[in-house]
């Protein structure tokens, strides 16, 4: 029996798969891992090739009906690849894809983008006759320069209607920036939904960046108080008596631009400065479960658990007395008794 059998309901019930295409990327974010100048995966062969390993799983899948798939990079919609014709790549990918996916299976494409191109016309055409919409990133600190900024603050005006959501990466930086003032947060949380993802540890400078737990615990408050609804806040404040986690491992699967495909999500390949020797097995969820004895807490079916390749990081600082997600479900506990009253 498998860990994911033990939390089997905490495991999500739709499958997500999550395709990198090539590393090569217009943007230098100073917490990515990839390649950024790597041509590995930029052909139409090599796009393709990642077809019969995502068709097998889909229909070999027994737990899911519904996919959603998430095609991304480096960056898929820079100026340099729409000119040399790879929306039409795309749209093989996507069409071979959708033919040979046996039709009791739904499958939902979400492309993943920096929206820092100066040629959007094509793409928005693309997205349009395929009825998709785009996730895009933001983070105010580490990801644009001054120039790169203007464009994406450009085309988040451009793409406003298609956007389905921003993401921002919970480093040390951008939780500082945040809770000094970012009035462009502010504009992107009022117009869109918003989501704070775990940052992976897997560059160099990952000790500097790698909030400690107290910076953490200071953000949630801040977003529960502030951002409420931030997909990654609303297991907190939500009325929902159980909760799925929000990481998707045990029913998810990613190929790399390379082909690879990891055993349980990209971060097992990235992590550095890691404690779990064996990344790839559920020892890795077994340890988070018994170091803040999930089972036995009060929380434990609300929770949305943390993302535990960040969380076997050894240089991470625990300084507060307890789980921060337990400490955040307690702090939303104590104002809703105090509005009570």
């Amino acid at each position: 029996m498998s860990i994911y059998d033990v939390i089997e309901s905490k495991v999500i019930d739709y499958s997500e798969i999550v395709v990198v295409l090539f590393e090569d990327c217009n943007l230098v974010c100073s917490f990515c891992p990839q390649n950024h100048s790597s041509q590995v995966g930029v052909s139409k062969h090599e796009i393709l090739s990642k077809i019969p390993a995502i068709v097998n799983w889909v229909n070999t899948n027994t737990r899911s009906k519904n996919f959603k798939l998430h095609i991304m990079g480096g960056e898929v919609f820079q100026d340099k690849l729409v000119d040399r014709g790879f929306l039409d790549i795309y749209q093989e990918f996507m069409d071979k894809l959708r033919a040979e996916i046996t039709p009791d299976k739904d499958i939902v494409f979400n492309y993943i983008t920096n929206l820092v191109f100066d040629n959007p016309n094509p793409i928005i055409e693309f997205l349009n006759k395929n009825t998709l919409t785009i996730s895009t990133s933001y983070d105010s600190k580490g990801r644009f320069n001054t120039t790169q900024l203007d464009t994406f603050k450009k085309n988040v005006e451009v793409f406003k209607d298609l956007i389905s959501m921003v993401s921002v990466v919970t480093t040390r930086q951008n939780i500082l920036a945040v809770i000094k003032g970012d009035s462009y947060f502010d504009y992107l949380y009022q117009n869109f939904n918003c989501d704070w993802d775990s940052f992976i540890p897997a560059v160099d400078e990952a000790k500097e960046m790698m909030p400690k737990e107290s910076e953490l615990l200071a953000l949630y408050k801040l977003l529960v108080d502030k951002y409420p609804k931030c997909y990654n806040i609303q297991y907190f404040t939500s009325d929902k008596a159980e909760n799925k986690m929000s990481c998707t491992r045990g029913n998810s699967f990613t190929v790399l631009h390379d082909g690879t495909i990891p055993t349980g999500c990209s971060g097992e390949l990235f992590l550095k400065g890691n404690k779990t020797e064996d990344l790839k097995s559920g020892e890795i969820v077994i340890n988070f479960l018994n170091t803040y004895n999930c089972f036995t807490c009060e929380y434990y079916k609300k929770c949305p658990f943390t993302c535990f390749i960040k969380n076997d990081y050894k240089h991470i600082e625990r300084d507060v007395e307890d789980c921060v997600f337990k400490l955040t479900f307690k702090y939303v506990d104590e104002k809703n008794k105090s509005s009570i009253h």
